[in-house]
């Protein structure tokens, strides 16, 4: 219960890495605001929280929309009356590349419109009212993809390590007022864009041909985690937890890698 009494927005919450966010954060106490831009998904998460025992609320938001975004923290202030940590989730990946000049003008704007500016945008609709309160917690989900430059997805590699890189300066801009703001670097998961790289790798890397999407990405993560196993939503959740609770009250600016060890700094 290290999260009682408090109200977390999750953007994104309605799959993957931001339901296991979500979830993770009500089983430790907090009432959850989840915002999606498909409000199904959602609000089958909300659901599951509810019968935690928290209360939620579940919207549709489009975060690269400034409109969108306003609304959905006042909405969430007005539901809850007020807004203790912030997680900025929501995010996608563009086509893959090798070489990078497989991808379009349309990949790198859109990478950068749900990874990057989305960021930009919940940061500023919240900071005010954080700053206010003197006090909050803002944690953004980066990427090891933006430290290791990965050659497979270039856009979003790059929108990743400038989530980190904003996470420093928002970090920094609001430390006097008590707010906390770091990155959180997910390693390599089984998601819906591995799979589709997956397949692409098999089709085009004579190393992999024949292989299973399953398979191929058995073998990247093999060769690339020292661990040698892959990371869960789980594994992201329970480290957005401790960013967001108490013992985690001196700690800002940082990029925390939840990798198997791939990022060692």
């Amino acid at each position: 219960m290290r999260l009682a009494g408090k109200l977390a927005v999750v953007t994104g919450g309605g799959s993957g890495i931001g339901r296991g966010i979500a979830l993770a954060m009500a089983r430790e106490g907090a009432d959850v605001a989840i915002s999606d831009i498909q409000v199904l998904n959602a609000e089958k998460v909300a659901a599951e929280i509810k019968a935690l025992g928290r209360r939620v609320a579940a919207m549709k938001t489009d975060v690269t929309s400034a409109a969108d975004v306003k609304a959905m923290i006042d909405r969430t202030r007005e539901t809850f009356g007020k807004i203790d940590i912030l997680v900025n989730n929501a995010g996608a990946a563009a086509s893959p590349g090798m070489p990078f000049t497989n991808n379009t003008e349309e990949d790198w704007d859109r990478a950068f419109a749900v990874n990057t500016k989305s960021v930009f945008l919940t940061c500023k609709a919240i900071a005010p009212y954080l700053i206010e309160r003197k006090s909050g917690r803002i944690i953004n989900i980066a990427s090891i993809a933006g430290p290791i430059a990965a050659l497979t997805m270039p856009p979003y590699s790059v929108a990743k390590m400038g989530v980190i890189t904003f996470t420093r300066i928002v970090a920094k801009e609001l430390a006097p007022y008590g707010v906390t703001v770091n990155a959180i670097c997910p390693g390599v998961l089984y998601t819906a864009f591995w799979e589709k790289l997956a397949a692409h790798i098999a089709t085009t890397n004579p190393a992999f041909a024949g292989m299973t999407p399953r398979q191929v990405f058995e073998k990247r993560v093999a060769d690339l985690v020292p661990l040698k196993r892959e990371q869960t939503p789980d594994d992201i959740a329970w480290a957005a937890v401790f960013l967001a609770s108490e013992e985690a009250r001196n700690i800002t600016g940082q990029a925390l890698n939840v990798d198997g060890g791939v990022v060692m700094h």
